[in-house]
């Protein structure tokens, strides 16, 4: 009988090694204000790209909230950063806005959650799911928030970071910055930032005048996104993102958009 008991928990063992389905819902066992700091950068690098890394240590950020879901551009998640970089941070709630406004600036407690990526983009979520096939992932339950987040501090001064295209790295992603002397694509032109009618979003080039192109990524459900693009050429700021090795730009709102100069000319290039 024992025999039979132990093979049948070798197999089971077996076939819950085929998946991985883990959550961090359990309550933080450590206050938010005794965890060991780490630094957005030091703790993106304890990251392998493609996998995911359970935080069993007690560690927390401060960073500031340079992005949230106000404009419904990002979905149940909130992007943050210090001096050193940044990174999106899921939770499982709407109007996240009205708790967590940009520029606040917040310490979030890290053990029990899970550090992973989307498409190369990295993120920290409170569950995953791998079963289907596919990354599934949950944010940080609303009645976790004030276990997990604190805020430090409010109406903090944000200055983008000034970025040009051969700089673009994924060192940026989560960041704050802002781009110049850039514009649509010629085949943009005529277009709305996504398909509001359709809910479905888009990526629409955006060119710069000395070369290279990043993609300004709008979701469907934006309020925004049946505007027509502008068509002179400026500056633009936003959080900057991945989609696998596709360099993009989230807009927060329209406002970021500074086009106020005459589009490039004589570049072949820019019609495409």
């Amino acid at each position: 009988m024992t025999i039979l008991i132990s093979l049948i928990a070798i197999v089971i063992l077996f076939f819950s090694a085929a998946c991985l389905k883990q959550t961090a819902y359990a309550q933080p066992v450590n206050s938010i204000d005794t965890d060991s700091l780490i630094s957005i950068k030091a703790f993106r690098k304890l990251h392998t790209m493609g996998n995911i890394e359970f935080i069993t240590k007690t560690m927390a950020l401060e960073a500031t909230i340079v992005a949230n879901d106000e404009h419904d551009n990002l979905y149940k998640s909130i992007s943050i950063q210090d001096t050193s970089g940044g990174i999106l941070i899921n939770l499982d709630a709407s109007a996240l806005y009205q708790t967590y406004p940009i520029g606040t600036t917040i310490r979030i407690h890290l053990q029990n959650l899970i550090l992973t990526d989307y498409r190369r983009m990295l993120q920290v979520v409170a569950s995953v799911d791998t079963s289907s096939g596919q990354l599934l992932t949950t944010g940080i339950p609303a009645p976790l928030f004030a276990k997990y987040i604190k805020v430090v501090k409010e109406n903090t001064n944000i200055v983008p970071l000034v970025v040009s295209f051969k700089n673009l790295a994924d060192s940026l992603q989560g960041r704050l910055i802002k781009i110049s002397n850039v514009e649509f694509s010629a085949a943009d032109t005529n277009s709305t930032y996504a398909d509001k009618k359709n809910k479905i979003g888009a990526s629409r080039s955006l060119k710069f005048c000395t070369g290279g192109t990043i993609y300004l990524r709008t979701s469907g459900y934006a309020d925004f996104a049946g505007i027509s693009l502008p068509k002179n050429n400026g500056d633009i700021i936003g959080v900057y993102s991945v989609y696998n090795y596709e360099k993009q730009l989230l807009l927060r709102d329209t406002s970021d958009i500074l086009f106020r100069s005459k589009r490039c000319t004589g570049a072949a290039w820019l019609k495409n």
